[in-house]
C-alpha cells in the first residue's frame, strides 16, 4: 500500500527471498488459471467435431496391404476413416498445450525484468544491485494476481449462460461475449500497471540511489511498452 515506506524500512535486496516466492506462487496460480480457463471453455461448448481417425492408417497404406491377409495393418484398416469427438474436450486439450506458458512465463519475465531494471538504474546514473533489482522484478508479480483474478471472473461472467453449439463460430461468439467486460478488464489492467509502477519506482529509487522522478521514468517506459504490446 505504501511502497516508498516499505522499501525505506527494508532494502529491496533484503526482500529477495519473498519476491522469489511470489514469482513461484504466481507461476502456480497462472498455471491453475489456465486449467480453469480450459475447463470453463469446455463446459460452454455443446457440440461434436468430425475428424480423421488417428487409429486408421492412410488410404494408400490400406490399399497396398489389401491383398495381404496377414498384414499387421488389416485390422487397423477396418477402423472408420473419421470419428466424432467432443468439441469441449478438444478445447480443453488445446488449452492444456499452453500450460508451459504458465509454468515458464513468470520466470522468463522475472529475468527480463531484472535486466531492464538494472540497466535502467545504470542509465539513470545510479548504482543498482543485482539482488535488489531481481527482488523488485519479483515484486512486480504481486499486482498480476489482480489481473488474473479479474480475467477469470470476466470469463466466468460471460460464459455462465452461454452455450456454443457451432465450434466453427466459437471464436467469434466468445469475442462478442467478452466485449461486454472488456472495459472493466482494461480498467483492471491499468490499475495493475499503476500498482507495478508505484512498487518499481519506489524500490529502484531506494536500491539505485536515484531520485523518485528518475526511477519513475526508467520504470515507466518499459511498463508502458509491455502494456501496449500485450494489448495488441
Amino acid at each position: 500500500l505504501s511502497p516508498t515506506r516499505f522499501f525505506e524500512e527494508r532494502p529491496p535486496s533484503d526482500t529477495l527471498p519473498i519476491a522469489a516466492g511470489l514469482v513461484v506462487l504466481f507461476a502456480v496460480g497462472l498455471t491453475a488459471a489456465l486449467l480453469l480457463v480450459g475447463s470453463m471453455l469446455a463446459g460452454a461448448v455443446d457440440a461434436t467435431v468430425t475428424m480423421d481417425n488417428p487409429e486408421r492408417p492412410p488410404d494408400f497404406v490400406c490399399e497396398q496391404q489389401s491383398d495381404d491377409p496377414d498384414s499387421s495393418f488389416e485390422e487397423r484398416c477396418d477402423e472408420p476413416e473419421t470419428i466424432e469427438r467432443d468439441a469441449g474436450r478438444l478445447i480443453r486439450e488445446a488449452v492444456n498445450d499452453y500450460l508451459w506458458i504458465g509454468i515458464a512465463g513468470p520466470f522468463v519475465l522475472w529475468v527480463l525484468g531484472t535486466v531492464v531494471l538494472f540497466a535502467g538504474g545504470r542509465l539513470a546514473a545510479g548504482d543498482p544491485s543485482l539482488a535488489g533489482t531481481a527482488a523488485l522484478a519479483g515484486w512486480a508479480a504481486l499486482p498480476e494476481f489482480l489481473r488474473v483474478v479479474a480475467g477469470l471472473a470476466g470469463l466466468w461472467y460471460v460464459l455462465r449462460d452461454l452455450t456454443i453449439t457451432a465450434p466453427e463460430r466459437a471464436v467469434t461468439v466468445l469475442e462478442t461475449a467478452l466485449a461486454s467486460v472488456d472495459p472493466v478488464l482494461l480498467v483492471v489492467s491499468l490499475l495493475t500497471l499503476g500498482w507495478q509502477w508505484s512498487i518499481l519506482s519506489a524500490g529502484l529509487s531506494e536500491d539505485a540511489g536515484i531520485s523518485r522522478g528518475a526511477a519513475a521514468v526508467v520504470t515507466g517506459i518499459p511498463l508502458v511498452i509491455f502494456f501496449v504490446v500485450g494489448a495488441l
